[in-house]
């Protein structure tokens, strides 16, 4: 016999709304995970050798030397939001180059560069 009915207590069953509400919570915080995970790899993960030759043209362009000039130092910051390049440069200001993606882990990069005073 349960022990349910050892006691005389009547068998309790979950509601169904707090079995759908436990489902789609569920389901929402493995979907934010996932979207998570793939921002991490798009934009942290994945090889930039390609970004970092445009931010290095970028660089170059805003601080008017060309390929003229050399660079002497870069650091280059990495997260899910955006990727920032400082340069400096040979006979120049430094120059910061900031790209982002207009949605976090989709679409090309967008790029824009300041010189630091």
């Amino acid at each position: 016999m349960s022990p349910s009915l050892t006691w005389g207590a009547p068998e309790r069953r979950p509601r169904r709304s707090r079995v759908l509400f436990s489902r789609v919570v569920g389901a929402l915080a493995w979907v934010l995970a996932g979207g998570i995970a793939i921002a991490v790899y798009t934009n942290v993960i994945v090889d930039d050798s390609d970004l970092r030759l445009r931010t290095e043209a970028l660089a170059r362009e805003t601080a008017r030397c060309g390929d003229g000039c050399h660079i002497t130092s870069t650091q280059i910051r990495r997260t899910v939001l955006e990727y920032r390049a400082d340069f400096e440069l040979d006979g120049s200001e430094s120059v910061r180059v900031i790209c982002r993606r207009d949605a976090i882990a989709f679409g090309p990069h967008r790029c824009t560069s300041r010189t630091s005073e």
